[in-house]
């Protein structure tokens, strides 16, 4: 188990918390349990033009969060299927 050091504080804006409520029930579950895991898990992947932003994969949705390293933050911006994330990554990060 990490250390108390090792923890991150998971934060969502409005925007993701108002995606996560949209989600069916069987969905919002899955992706809050990964959320959940989100304070102590490791950073895989990141935008390749944005090396800030960091990819969760949920299976066929992602998340995008940042994180704060001084403030022990990660906060998730983004939660949508597929299809949304590669709408909304060509329109935020152009």
């Amino acid at each position: 188990m990490p250390s108390e050091d090792e923890k991150y504080d998971v934060l969502l804006t409005d925007e993701a918390l108002i995606s996560l409520n949209r989600l069916d029930k069987p969905m919002r579950e899955r992706v809050k349990k990964k959320l959940e895991r989100l304070s102590t898990l490791r950073p895989a992947r990141t935008l390749k033009k944005h090396g800030d932003v960091w990819i969760l994969e949920i299976g066929d949705y992602r998340a995008l969060y940042l994180i704060d390293k001084s403030a022990k933050t990660r906060t998730v911006f983004f939660i949508g299927d597929h299809k949304e994330y590669e709408k909304n990554y060509l329109l935020m990060f152009k």
